[in-house]
């Protein structure tokens, strides 16, 4: 947990991110292992379809408090994005993103990356359950620059 955060409620700076993105967020009572989405991302990537099936299963995850590292949960998910069920999960059964993903992983630690969030813009790390207006001026001042 962050500070400021409880069991059951998100810090004041993740709340204001979500209010004014006009997103629902609601603590899960865990954190699950991410790993399978990850690669499922990429499998909707592979299909022109990776922003969608995000904000699913983002959506999903902050909203219901769905385990996003059960297959099921996230095929289902797939399927509601009009990704293919069958094809996706004899992939993610394969491993076929696999390495892909901790290459990912690999790299981010590399850039400097020790946990979520952490926002990169222009080349520069923001770490941290930041506010919304230091997001805004770190973009800002990226576009300045």
């Amino acid at each position: 947990m962050f500070d400021g955060e409880t069991e059951t409620e998100l810090s004041p700076a993740a709340q204001e991110r979500a209010r004014v993105a006009g997103v629902v967020m609601r603590r899960p009572a865990w954190s699950p292992n991410t790993m399978l989405v990850h690669q499922a991302t990429l499998y909707a990537k592979d299909n022109g379809m990776d922003d969608v099936f995000h904000h699913a299963a983002a959506r999903a995850y902050w909203e219901q408090g769905v385990d996003l590292g059960d297959l099921n949960v996230v095929l289902d998910i797939a399927k509601e994005c009009g990704l293919d069920r069958n094809d996706m999960s004899v992939r993610l059964e394969a491993g076929h993103y696999r390495q892909q993903v901790l290459d990912e992983y690999e790299r981010a630690k590399g850039l400097g990356v020790g946990g979520t969030p952490t926002y990169h813009i222009s080349g520069n790390l923001l770490p941290g359950d930041v506010s919304y207006e230091a997001l805004e001026e770190a973009v800002q001042g990226a576009e300045r620059a």
